[in-house]
Order: C-alpha cells, then structure tokens, then sequence
C-alpha cells in the first residue's frame, strides 16, 4: 500500500482509532511492509464496523468499544508479529534464521578474537636458576674448571705491541689468496699506528687492529694453511708466524691445560639482563673463543711432535680432549656439539701424530692406556635436560594464563621466537600493524592449537622420546627411520609451537654416534702400530689384536652394529667406517662438493686409515 493510502484510510476512521493503529505498528517494530499490510487490514476491520453508523459520535462511541474489545495494544503487536512470522514463505525464515546465526557467529567470533589477542602470560618459574641447579654438582669451587678457561679467554684476546710489530713486518707469511688486499693493508694500518703513538685515538684504534689481528690469524691457524700442511711443509715465514703467535699465547694455553687436569666445569648461565629469568638467551652462547684456544693448542701439538716432544704433544692431545669433555655435560644442545667438535678435534690430532712419526712401542703404550682412562667413564649420549628446561620456559611465557580455556598462545611472544627460528617473517612495524599481523598469522590455530596444558604433555613426551632415540645406535636409527619419522611428525602434528622449535634430532644423535665409533678407531690404530713395531707386520685381523692383548674388545662402527672394517694389504691396511650413508663402499672415502675427500659424508665410506693427503691450495 502506498505511503498516500495509508494516510487517506486513516483520515476516514475516528481519531481514536487511528491513533490505536499507530500504536499497533510501534509496538510491532516490524517490516515496512509488513506494518502497511497490518495498517490497512485493521483499517478495513474499522471501516467496516463504523460502516452502518451515521453519526460521528456513532462512529466514535463505537471505536471505543472496538478498541477495548481488541485489548492491550502491546499485546496484540506481539500476536500480529508472530501471525505474520508463521505466515510467511519458507524461505524468508529459512534467510532470516541464516543471517541472525551469522550475525551471532560473528559477534562471538570478535569477542575471542579480542579475548584470544588480549591474553597475557604469566610467569612462575625461573628455569635458568634451575639449568644452574642442574650443571652445578656438589663440589668445592676449586675443583672448577671455568674460572682458568675464562682467564684464559681474556688472555687470548690481548696481543702485545711486539707481536703487532712483528705481525706487520711478516704479514706475507699469512696472506689469503682470496683476499690478498686485506693483510697488506692491516699491515700498513698497524705501522701508522706504531708511528703516531701520542694520538688521543690511539688505544682506540689499537683495540680494533688487536682485533682485526686476531680475526685474520685464529681461522689461518685453525683451519686454513697451517693445520693443512704437516710441519715439514710450512715455509720459514710461515714457521716463526705460528712460533710467535704461539708464544704470544702461552699464557693462555697452560692455563687450558691445567684446567684441564680439574675434574669438574660448570658455569654461571646468565640471560638478558632486562630478563634474567629468560632461557631464549642461554640456548646460544658464544664459543667461538673455546675453539680457537683448541685450534691453537692442537698447532702446538703439531710443533712438539715435530720437535720428538711426544709426551708435551699427547698432554696437549689429553687436554684438548679434556676441555671438549668439560663443554659437554648436561648442558645446551650448543655446547654439546662443540664439546664433541673439539673431542673429535683431539682424537683426529692423535692419529695424525701417531701416523706421521715412528714413535717408540712404550710411548704408544702409555698414550694407548692414559687415552683409555680418559674415555673409560664418558656418556656419549646426548642430553636434553637444558632443552627441555628451555621449552618449559617458552611455553609460560607464550601461552597465557588463563582459567578459562586452559592458556592459549600469546602472539606477541610467539612472534618474537618466530623471528629468531625464521619460522615466520615480521617486518618492523607499528602495533597496528603487528595487531593485523598477529590475526592473519593465529588464523591456523585461533581455534584448534592446543592448549597450555596440552602443550607441555606433548613436550613432555617428545622429550621422553628423543631421550629414547638417544639410546639406540646410528644404524638402528636408520633401520627404523620410517617409523620414527611418523612418531616424530605424530608427537607435533597440530601443535604450531612445538613444530617450530624441533631441532634436526636425529642429525644431532647421529653427530653423537660419531664420537664413539672415533675413539674406538685411534685406539685402534694405536694398537695396529703397536703391534707392527713390535712384530714387525700388520696383524691379519681385528681379533688378533684383542687375542695378543693389544685390544681389549673389537671396535664396534656405531653406523653397522658391526666392528669397524680392517683389511690388510701388501704393506699397509685400511681402517674405515661405513659412514652415514650406512653402505660398505670397501673403503671408497666420502668427498664434498667440490670433490674432496671429506670424513662423515652421505656418499662414501669414513676413513681413517690410511689418512687422506690434505688438499690445501697453493
């Protein structure tokens, strides 16, 4: 009906009439057009009650009574409501029920979303003091080891105005092909220092060329031309470079070995200072300072062996030994790792040593039986007490503390590890932007992430089986590699956070193995030596050594469950792993991508005898 009509119907009934059909449709608070077609039907109902009145007071009185017969007008609106709801099409209430679920939907949808984004985390414990708890064991303070490796950090890090001096006059003995700018003009940096001492920069600038020295002179020594080369194969310049740099460095290097000889190392893990209570900073500390005294100490071997000072040269191997023993522990995965690196680093010296000179059958003995003492009580399984004290600590501070629903993430936090792990990318940006970042990035687990609660049982239980795995040998790992894989991709499927935070464990254990499967092949070709100076031939086999007494058991390879492959040839033998790729490749060693010959490759076997010519560029 139109807006004209509406008005023109009213006109024609009594005022007091019109006035209760206006009532009618406010209280209905309907459809426009529904209210019309209730307006024109109560019109009609009038009209034609009011039709056989003449009078206006007729029509007036008898309005009244129709009024009162209708009843309460709020009353009636409801039932005029509700008459027209059931009266019409099914698919109008079918529309109708749909957008109200929706708009119910997204009422509760935003009210999560704030709830779910607004959450904060509450912290309980402080996992760092008990990491300290854990490392720290019940022994006097001068059993430790650490103040004497720290000392001797410090120490490393000072060059004298001698050494500076000398550095730049021989410089050539340490010039890289890559760079070969790069000494000479360190070189001319440290004359124009040593010739304009009144300088107000001077100590200054001294700092940073020590720096700068030390940075071209500890990767040289540890890992390029010198430790590539045997010591007949250094020039003169290049001799007097690494007998001054170990000179300079003497201090630094007894005071490694005779913290060595202390049963115990421990230290202090600290955190953020704005966050003492922070495990997130523990997880990475620096060691780069504890390899290069290892490299330098390992050139120092090299030197005594060099100059017939056996017995320096295996305390030097003992105690390089011992410094990576120190390291690892019950400690981060971090240093784990460089603990076995520089235990790895030792046991790899020794073969060189014992394989480059002819040393006498009793000195082999004694290194044989003091090395035996020293592996005798070692646990070469890897340790995830600080990693798991580690996650605990994520999981309170990126989950909240709520009652209801039992903690859920916090994406401020999650984002910041995100970051460091490079699980997700965040550009910096204002809160606004990090708020919209955050809902785009909760989208997969707004809802169905797992709680706090579950979070930490999860944990818990991948924790318990890494623990197990860590039992289990190389090459079981590989012989049950598919079930694992599912186990592992069980444990964490669903669960975001824990997906972002595991570790390449089986790689780990697998660094693990190789500890052990190296110990028992320098103990072997200890013996193998052994027994050649004395007989003067090669033994036939492995269980000839164990029945002369040279050995006490055969040489178990981690990476077969078999003992470690020996053949003797014509006049030498060989003595090998199978390796990572878990195939007899008779002896075929690995290489790398450029084609060198390289220990502990996928694609050959892991000789350690004969020891491969060094392939150092010229």
């Amino acid at each position: 009906m139109a807006k004209g009509h509406k008005k023109t119907d009213l006109q024609n009934l009594p005022a007091c009439a019109a006035e209760f059909i206006r009532q009618v449709l406010r209280k209905m608070r309907y459809r426009r057009k529904v209210t019309q077609d209730v307006q024109a039907e109560l019109a009609a109902h009038f009209e034609d009650e009011l039709k056989d009145y003449a009078t206006d007071e007729e029509k007036e009185q008898k309005a009244q009574q129709l009024i009162a017969e209708f009843g309460d007008v709020k009353l009636l609106a409801v039932l005029l409501r509700r008459a027209k709801k059931r009266c019409r099409p099914l698919w109008r209430t079918v529309v109708a029920r749909t957008f109200q679920a929706v708009g119910v939907l997204i009422l509760c949808f935003i009210v999560y979303v704030v709830w779910f984004l607004t959450g904060k985390p509450v912290i309980t414990t402080n996992y760092v003091a008990e990491l300290n708890r854990i490392v720290r064991p019940a022994a006097d303070e001068s059993l430790n080891a650490a103040p004497l490796y720290h000392k001797a950090i410090d120490l490393y890090k000072e060059l004298s105005d001698d050494f500076l001096i000398f550095f730049a006059k021989n410089h050539q003995a340490v010039v890289d092909e890559r760079f070969p700018r790069k000494v000479e003009l360190l070189a001319k940096k440290i004359d124009r220092l040593f010739s304009n001492r009144d300088s107000l920069n001077f100590q200054e600038e001294r700092k940073n060329i020590q720096d700068e020295v030390s940075k071209v002179l500890s990767p040289f020594l540890a890992k390029n031309r010198f430790l590539g080369k045997k010591y007949s194969e250094l020039t003169a310049e290049q001799r007097n470079m690494a007998e001054k740099w170990l000179r300079e460095h003497n201090d630094a290097l007894e005071l490694i070995i005779e913290g060595s000889r202390r049963p115990y190392y421990w230290r202090t893990y600290e955190s953020d200072p704005e966050n003492p209570a922070e495990m997130l900073g523990v997880l990475l500390p620096n060691l780069s300072d504890f390899r290069n005294l290892a490299y330098s100490l390992r050139w120092r071997i090299w030197l005594s062996a060099a100059q017939g000072r056996f017995e320096d040269a295996f305390d030097g191997m003992k105690s390089c030994y011992r410094l990576g023993q120190h390291i690892r522990g019950d400690k981060t995965l971090i240093e784990q790792l460089v603990g076995i690196a520089l235990e790895a680093l030792a046991i790899r010296t020794i073969r060189d040593i014992v394989g480059e000179y002819e040393i006498e059958s009793t000195e082999l003995v004694d290194l044989q039986r003091n090395f035996e003492q020293i592996v005798a009580d070692e646990n070469f399984t890897i340790s995830f007490k600080a990693e798991r004290l580690a996650m605990y600590d994520e999981i309170q501070r990126c989950f909240t503390a709520d009652t209801i629903g039992k903690g859920h993430l916090y994406l401020p936090r999650f984002r910041k590890t995100c970051d460091l792990t490079g699980s997700y990318s965040y550009d910096n940006g204002e809160r606004l932007e990090h708020f919209i970042l955050d809902l785009l990035v909760s989208a997969p687990f707004l809802f169905t992430h797992p709680n706090k609660e579950e979070t930490l049982e999860s944990t818990n239980e991948l924790y318990d089986y890494w623990e197990q795995l860590c039992l289990k040998t190389a090459a079981q790992m590989h012989a049950e590699r598919d079930a694992i894989d599912n186990k592992l991709k069980e444990l964490v499927s669903g669960n975001i956070f824990l997906g972002t935070r595991t570790p390449a464990v089986k790689r780990i254990i697998e660094i693990g193995n190789r500890l052990p499967v190296d110990i028992g092949a320098t103990l072997t070709m200890i013996a193998v030596f052994r027994y050649k100076r004395d007989s003067g031939r090669y033994p036939q086999n492995l269980n000839q050594l164990v029945t002369a007494g040279y050995l006490k058991q055969l040489p178990i390879d981690s990476f077969s469950d078999k003992p470690l492959v020996y053949k003797k040839t014509d006049n030498n033998f060989i003595l090998y792993s199978v390796g990572p790729n878990f195939t007899d490749d008779g002896g075929e060693p690995g290489k790398d991508k450029r084609g060198r010959i390289k220990n502990w490759t996928d694609n050959g076997d892991t000789v350690f005898w004969p020891m491969p010519k060094p392939q150092v560029k010229k």
